[in-house]
């Protein structure tokens, strides 16, 4: 068995995982737990909840943790770097993977892997999801940030001259700003503010609480000609034969898929859009994926001669 593990700003989850029937989870725990809390209150938080997991395996073998979990993070080595974006600055420095498994008493043959939440995404949904029958796909995830993945073959592609830099898109400029700007939470709190004078939460508020119909169909629809245009480019050049979407605002899925089909098809981007049914579950999949030594390897471009 695998515990598949993702962690968030505000929460840490995780699921026990067949990799013979990976999209069949047995069980999910959840605990909430902010970026910004102590080194304390972070770390007692994960090793409880992951060793309630492992007590519920009863008996059966642990093979590995896997861990999606956001950046800048080396995730090879399981380290915070010094100096990130504000994220979990109580654990710069720290190695992750060590404490885990003396904390947790793990044998020697029990892996405790890491790799980018966004990549983990596109890697469950690839191994079991909407991607499953495609060879070369991308995964989009829109929330508190924009999150891409390029996958070949159901792994990400970090480099090449048809991908931007390390296969991400959040920094890219787009009109007045970058990409990230514009396809998250904060663009939708900020439009709306600028066309009603009023606030709210998020994506959620604008769908329930808005009264307001016209206004709710034209930042739906402003949103969905942005994200098209910017994709384009990217999925033609890449030659993507499907593109996946999920995040918390695709929760919004039926106020923007019709306008964001449109949009793709008058840029020429005939291929399936679709929404991810995995939803969080694909990150979960996706880090549990990265403990078969194959897949991880190629992940860290290790020598593939020993699997010939």
């Amino acid at each position: 068995m695998i515990i598949g593990v993702d962690i968030g700003g505000s929460h840490i989850k995780l699921a026990t995982i067949d990799e013979n029937f990976p999209d069949k989870i047995q069980n999910i725990y959840k605990t909430e737990v902010r970026c910004d809390d102590t080194l304390d209150a972070i770390l007692t938080s994960w090793i409880s909840v992951l060793r309630i997991a492992i007590d519920d395996l009863k008996g059966q073998k642990l093979k590995g943790i896997g861990i999606a979990i956001p950046g800048p993070f080396d995730y090879y080595n399981g380290i915070f770097p010094e100096k990130g974006e504000g994220k979990f600055e109580a654990l710069y420095n720290i190695n992750l993977q060590n404490y885990i498994i003396e904390n947790l008493n793990l044998n020697a043959d029990v892996s405790v892997r890491f790799y980018n939440d966004a990549a983990c995404f596109g890697i469950g949904e690839a191994w079991v999801g909407e991607l499953v029958n495609y060879k070369k796909s991308v995964a989009i995830t829109l929330g508190t940030g924009l999150g891409a993945t390029f996958l070949n073959e159901g792994i990400p592609v970090k480099q090449g001259i048809d991908i931007p830099k390390f296969g991400e898109l959040y920094h890219l400029p787009f009109k007045d700003d970058i990409a990230d700007t514009y396809f998250s939470t904060q663009w939708f709190q900020r439009r709306y503010q600028e066309i009603s004078g009023k606030k709210i939460e998020g994506v959620k508020e604008l769908i329930v609480n808005t009264q307001n119909s016209d206004i709710k169909t034209q930042i739906f629809k402003e949103f969905s000609q942005n994200l098209a245009c910017f994709l384009a480019p990217w999925l033609y050049n890449f030659k993507s034969e499907a593109v996946v979407i999920g995040g918390n605002i695709s929760n919004a899925w039926t106020f923007f898929e019709r306008d964001l089909k449109i949009c793709f098809n008058e840029l020429k981007v005939n291929i399936p859009i679709h929404k991810s049914k995995l939803l969080e579950n694909a990150a979960l999949i996706g880090s549990a994926r990265i403990i078969d030594d194959k897949v991880y390897d190629i992940l860290f471009n290790v020598d593939q001669d020993k699997y010939k």
